[in-house]
């Protein structure tokens, strides 16, 4: 399924009885299934099988979602509530019964920093920062709460009296919880004809209510679906469920409230590393630390992922990926849904190979691992200091003042080893829990935005969690943490497109002769004074040519020509006398910024520089039409492909003429192939375009003699 999210890592899931909501790591919310009311936030009202983007939320980074039967919230980093699908009885929040497809915020909570959103079946709860709770939607069974005086005044989110600090909410069909760390207090409200609240009298509850049975516990995460409740713990470590007065979702016929203690049942779950659990009307899930997926409850539908249809008493291994590691689970009334793999960034995954190799390298991580053997990372200063300001400072003397912490030495010996200069840089001091396998961690997380959580243990993540802090990378120590469902932004893109055309950040640079003369102010000549010092190339040609800095292990990743060009036939691909770190280029009609965008390209898989480009972040057809030059000249068929998509679909009658020759000039066959079917297809028009006219004349023939049966005569 990561192809349907564009490769984005997905943090979190969330599911209804009919439709699902996807959250990824840079914030977008995708939804497939039951679109009746505009439950997905797609601007329309029409059902998709297949995950589809929101695009509403654009230019907006999400932090958390949640859905109920017919609706959905999402929460941005702004703190802002957004709601939309199904606006009957109020639960959207907006003071009225409209449905709308499209995500808006709620008034009413722009006013308060809120730090968690939940969804039941039909009403909605939110917590602000202050340990306030707010509900609002359905009021029967006494969900809401609180005593409401009318519809109208249900639709308003509106504070639950509550005489304790609020840190977690959670909500069930039509039940409501909420967590106080600092009393270590639950509180529940809403129906309780079923005993779901796990409190005595089978009745209904419009007031918060203490679950006296969890006092004293410390929660970290309560998830509620139909009449079942999980609870899950970290001091004591467990895992909880409030029974049901009837058969259960374990098959079980309780006949009072009752909670149970899943680690002293028989084949015991083990809670202990339990670090994530889900639930439906109809079964329980538990993901472990090791990515194994627990789950009991009903099977009708094959949600457990057995043989067997008949309920499932006692939570048990799901046998159909037991082979896959698993990093966040979710489960409907019938599906259970698992996200495969670890936190991955797709561009990240394409320097993975980069970690701890020698190929390119300039400095190497060292720390004491024992009382004799010095361990050795190897790593590169780019795309470290690219990626961490620590390192940066250590690295650069021209970078802003700053040090690496007291525990961090770089030390300055410099060793010569296959023909380059290495850097040392001790990772010992203080903390000598850090092993291979949390600095690998560490280097996995800086070469690729992502972590393999599970391949550590509990000690491990700690001491990553530590170098986290000290390096100032606070995604990272949230990563660290199972329990945390969302990160901050990853700033992995923006930080390698910090490098393109920065010396700073360079040990190669393009030379692009000057063509014709430009009018400099003085404090521009001095910059281009300053670049032309950072090439240490005692060649005259370089002066009045414009530099173009990049970084030779960047480009050697992401392009096999500069591959070849540094690790392999580097002296048959140069020119005779050419020294290693510059790159010319003679190409005729490429400039500065065409070459900068293709940069952009290949460090950020994207565009971010927009000089070029629509507002969406796509090509424009002129900027395409540049780049298939440069794209071709190095073999880069993603850039290629891209920029001969983009030309395809904006040839018209009057631009044809002129799109082939560009293309025959740029070796761009497939597009040139292209305009050829386009141009005979509406010759009569063509051959009259002012493009086609100020095409040399054996083009024109060329062109007459495929489209026409006869040479056109001149005009």
């Amino acid at each position: 399924m990561a192809d349907a999210f564009n490769n984005r890592a997905v943090t979190q899931v969330v599911c209804s009885e009919s439709h699902t909501l996807f959250l990824t790591d840079l914030g977008e919310v995708w939804g497939r299934g039951d679109n009746k009311w505009g439950q997905l936030g797609l601007g329309h009202l029409r059902s998709v099988p297949a995950a589809s983007q929101a695009e509403m939320f654009a230019g907006k980074y999400i932090i958390e979602i949640a859905c109920g039967i017919d609706f959905s919230l999402a929460l941005d980093d702004s703190r802002n509530v957004y709601s939309w699908g199904r606006g009957k009885d109020g639960r959207l929040g907006n003071e009225s019964d409209h449905n709308q497809c499209t995500p808006l915020p709620i008034p009413r909570l722009m006013s308060e920093r809120i730090i968690h959103i939940a969804c039941g079946a039909s009403h909605a709860l939110c917590v602000s920062s202050s340990g306030k709770v707010f509900s609002w939607g359905a009021s029967s069974f006494g969900r809401l709460g609180r005593k409401v005086a009318n519809a109208k005044a249900a639709g308003v989110p509106t504070e639950v009296a509550l005489d304790d600090k609020i840190s977690l909410i959670a909500a069930g069909s039509v039940t409501s919880f909420a967590y106080s760390a600092t009393s270590a207090t639950l509180w529940g409200w809403g129906s309780n004809q079923k005993g779901q609240l796990g409190i005595a009298g089978l009745v209904d509850y419009n007031v918060p209510q203490k679950i006296t049975s969890m006092q004293g516990k410390v929660i970290e995460e309560i998830v509620a679906s139909g009449t079942n409740t999980l609870i899950r713990t970290a001091r004591p470590a467990g895992v909880y469920s409030l029974s049901s007065t009837y058969i259960d979702a374990f098959g079980h016929r309780q006949t009072k409230p009752q909670l149970t203690d899943w680690s002293k049942q028989p084949n015991r779950l083990p809670v202990d590393s339990v670090v994530q659990i889900a639930c439906s009307p109809r079964s329980f899930m538990a993901l472990t630390r090791a990515g194994k997926v627990w789950g009991w409850g009903d099977n009708t539908y094959g949600q457990l992922g057995c043989s067997s249809s008949g309920p499932v008493d006692l939570p048990m291994p799901l046998r159909c990926i037991e082979e896959k590691k698993v990093y966040r689970v979710a489960c409907s009334r019938d599906d259970t849904i698992a996200v495969l793999g670890v936190i991955r960034n797709a561009l990240g995954e394409l320097y993975k190979p980069l970690i701890g190799q020698q190929t390119l390298a300039d400095v190497m991580f060292c720390f004491a691992e024992g009382q004799h053997a010095q361990a050795v990372l190897y790593g590169h200063k780019i795309i470290v200091a690219l990626r961490c300001a620590s390192f940066a400072r250590a690295y650069f003397k021209d970078y802003a003042s700053g040090h690496l912490s007291p525990t961090d030495n770089v030390i300055g010996e410099r060793h010569e080893q296959q023909e380059k200069i290495i850097d040392k840089v001790e990772i010992a001091g203080e903390d000598k829990e850090v092993t291979c396998r949390v600095l690998h961690g560490f280097m996995t997380y800086l070469y690729t935005d992502s972590l393999d959580i599970g391949s550590l243990d509990t000690a491990e993540l700690v001491a990553l969690m530590r170098l986290a802090s000290r390096y100032n990378l606070p995604r990272l120590a949230l990563m660290t943490n199972r329990k945390v469902v969302v990160f901050s932004p990853s700033t992995f893109t923006t930080d390698l497109a910090k490098g393109v055309n920065n010396p700073l950040y360079s040990d190669v640079c393009f030379i692009i002769p000057t063509l014709t003369p430009v009018v400099i102010t003085e404090e521009e000549k001095e910059k281009e004074k300053e670049k032309e010092k950072e090439v240490a190339v005692a060649d005259e040609s370089v002066a009045g040519s414009t530099l173009v800095f990049a970084s030779k292990v960047i480009l050697a990743t992401r392009s096999t020509y500069f591959a070849a060009l540094f690790l392999g036939a580097g002296k048959e691909m140069r020119k005779p006398g050419e020294p290693e770190d510059i790159i010319r280029f003679d190409e005729e009609g490429i400039d500065c910024a065409t070459l900068c965008i293709f940069l952009e390209f290949i460090y950020t898989g994207k565009l971010v520089g927009e000089a070029e480009t629509k507002g969406d972040g796509s090509f424009t057809p002129d900027a395409a039409i540049s780049l298939l030059s440069v794209a071709n000249l190095y073999h880069f068929e993603a850039l290629r492909d891209k920029c001969e998509s983009t030309v395809q679909k904006a040839v018209d009658v009057e631009s044809a003429a002129f799109v082939w020759a560009s293309a025959k000039m740029a070796g761009a066959t497939r597009l040139e192939n292209f305009c050829l079917d386009y141009i005979a297809t509406y010759w009569p028009d063509i051959c009259k375009s002012e493009a086609f006219c100020m095409l040399p004349e054996t083009d024109q023939h060329y062109l007459a003699s495929l489209c026409t049966p006869e040479p056109i005569k001149k005009v």
